[in-house]
């Protein structure tokens, strides 16, 4: 019986010193996760190197980053946010109530985290971990020891109820985690079985896009708006035909611009009804087509765009696409000029000045001695 005591308080020992430490469940590159590239929150070394973001999952606070990181550790719920230098090969995290934890990257794969890229960290009690992997089962007291005995004698059970609860509560973290992770992970994943995102996936794409094209990373900016158009996103396929006209991020294709300003076009994105009517007019990237250059034009220029407008009061005076007539020609300068386009309004002027003269000078002697004073 004594020895049976002993067995069982120095399982209890162990399980109660297992329930202090926290091992690693699993570390991985996010690669569709663009937080470390987030402007807002983004940290650079000391030679102005971007940072790593790693987040960790665990259901403690973490007190201490020793080594390689920049910054206050950021606690969002279950997550912390540790940004880490591209130089470090391992860090170690001290936890409130947890015995602190060396993570070495080269045992998971990676010899150090990269700048600019988002890691996952989890991390469980390693009671919990064992009672996953079934090297410790509620029963392995004995079979021979009664129920009652071993409530009596030991608090195992309480240990074991405790795991319990905190497998719990970890699932539940998880899955509400998991929920958010994967919504912002699918965001950027068009390989996700062609799953149609949802218009805040979609917005979020968006957000990030516009926000690397500002700052001038055009090949990011590029990924995530043309994400955004293949999902149906209007104003992004407007901006991924600009992108393949201009060449930012991608190599200059003008027959891919003309694909993705028609999509917008045919959706009655203002913007692109002009440039595809520019391009068809031009013969770029399509066959050089007067006539449907016109009706392009004529779509944005009802819409209020004012190089259309101008485009168009040139195509009725040379008659490109449509007859030639002075009168329309006069209205859509005239619509132009009152946007305040310097081009309108200077053609516009010289318009009426030359019909005025064309009419004086058809006219008799007569007629003007009659309008004379």
């Amino acid at each position: 019986m004594n020895k049976l005591k002993l067995t069982i308080l120095f399982l209890f020992m162990s399980l109660a010193a297992s329930a202090q430490r926290l091992a690693v469940e699993s570390l991985k590159l996010r690669p569709n996760d663009l937080s470390a590239r987030n402007i807002k929150n983004q940290r650079h070394d000391l030679n102005g190197k971007p940072c790593a973001l790693l987040k960790v999952m665990v259901l403690d606070d973490i007190t201490k980053c020793s080594s390689g990181n920049i910054g206050d550790i950021v606690t969002e719920g279950p997550v912390k946010l540790i940004y880490i230098t591209s130089a470090t090969p391992s860090i170690e995290l001290s936890f409130q109530y947890h015995y602190p934890l060396t993570i070495n990257f080269a045992d998971y794969g990676y010899k150090y985290l990269e700048g600019n890229s988002t890691y996952e960290l989890n991390l469980v009690d390693e009671l919990q971990m064992m009672l996953g992997n079934g090297n410790l089962t509620p029963n392995t007291q004995s079979n021979n020891v009664s129920q009652n005995s071993i409530t009596a004698v030991t608090p195992a059970n309480k240990i074991e109820e405790s795991a319990n609860k905190v497998e719990q509560s970890t699932s539940k973290v998880e899955e509400s985690d998991s929920q958010s992770n994967n919504a912002q992970q699918n965001t950027y994943n068009t390989n996700d079985a062609g799953r149609k995102l949802t218009a805040i996936e979609v917005a979020e794409l968006v957000k990030v896009g516009e926000k690397f094209y500002d700052i001038g990373l055009y090949s990011s900016a590029f990924e995530n708006l043309h994400q955004a158009a293949e999902q149906g996103h209007v104003p992004s396929q407007y901006n991924i035909g600009v992108m393949y006209k201009k060449g930012q991020g991608v190599d200059i294709n003008l027959k891919e611009a003309a694909k993705w300003y028609l999509k917008a076009a045919n959706q009655g994105y203002t913007e692109a009804q002009y440039n595809i009517g520019a391009m068809l007019y031009e013969g770029k990237g399509v066959e050089q087509n007067y006539k449907e250059a016109f009706n392009w034009f004529l779509k944005a220029a009802n819409s209020g765009n004012v190089n259309a407008q101008r485009e168009l009061g040139s195509m009725y005076i040379d008659g490109k696409g449509v007859e030639p007539d002075f009168d329309q020609a006069v209205y859509w300068y005239k619509k132009g000029a009152e946007q305040g386009d310097e081009d309108c309004k200077a053609t516009l002027k010289l318009l009426v000045t030359n019909n005025f003269l064309h009419r004086l000078s058809k006219r008799t002697p007569s007629a003007l001695q009659k309008d004379s004073f």
